[in-house]
């Protein structure tokens, strides 16, 4: 009986736990999707991109090269990438 309590209550925070990281995961997936249709933002690199305030494709595009130099991971090739693509060169 004793075990059988220990094992519910343990079922009962396992759950509770990956509730919280489910939540976080689709939080996480919908802010990547919105920023990897910019080419040279994968899902590895967006999380940087948002933790720097940058939330949407616009703020990213209207961001000068100084700014975007700023983000960690974000080097050169990617801003000339970037300004490429837009016609912005």
């Amino acid at each position: 009986m004793f075990i059988e309590k220990i094992l519910v209550n343990t079922k009962r925070k396992l759950s509770n736990i990956f509730s919280i990281f489910n939540q976080q995961k689709e939080g996480f997936s919908e802010r990547c999707e919105n920023l990897t249709s910019i080419p040279g933002i994968g899902t590895k690199n967006c999380n940087n991109f948002y933790e720097a305030g940058y939330m949407t494709p616009e703020s990213i595009i209207s961001a000068s090269d100084e700014e975007l130099l700023n983000i960690p991971g974000v080097g050169i090739s990617f801003v000339k990438k970037l300004r490429k693509t837009l016609g912005r060169v």
